[in-house]
């Protein structure tokens, strides 16, 4: 192999590591107070669906705009505007990670990520009571 094509690939090594490093500086979660404390910058903030509240949602009026108030690890509960229509199974996750900012005085998510109940643990669950009670 030629110098040229060493260099060529440790470049884009570099380059790669780089980038890499970038989108994920921003993966540690945290609670809406900080978030709201620092408005304009993008945070990912993990909680629960508060139930106490309703899902809006009217493809009518507004097709990416779903409404619903989170509970982050803290126990703080705030509404949030996701800017995408309603996810599937929203209302059966078990977790919410968002993508967002604060834009005045309300947090604005871009992407959301839901970890929903799987039926694989439910049914190995069953599967582990029934050899046990054998």
């Amino acid at each position: 192999m030629s110098r040229t094509n060493i260099v060529v690939i440790l470049l884009v090594a570099v380059l790669m590591g780089t980038l890499f490093s970038v989108f994920t500086t921003n993966s540690e979660s945290v609670v809406f107070a900080r978030a709201f404390a620092e408005p304009g910058i993008e945070f990912k903030v993990s909680g629960t669906l508060d139930t106490d509240h309703p899902v809006l949602y009217n493809p009518e009026m507004a097709v990416a705009e779903t409404r619903f108030h989170m509970r982050d690890k803290n126990g703080e509960v705030r509404e949030v505007l996701l800017t995408k229509a309603k996810p599937t199974g929203l209302e059966q996750s078990e977790s919410i990670d968002l993508y967002g900012q604060v834009i005045d005085g309300q947090f604005i998510a871009g992407e959301m990520l839901m970890k929903c109940p799987s039926k694989y643990n439910e049914q190995s669950h069953s599967l582990g009571e029934a050899t046990a009670s054998n």
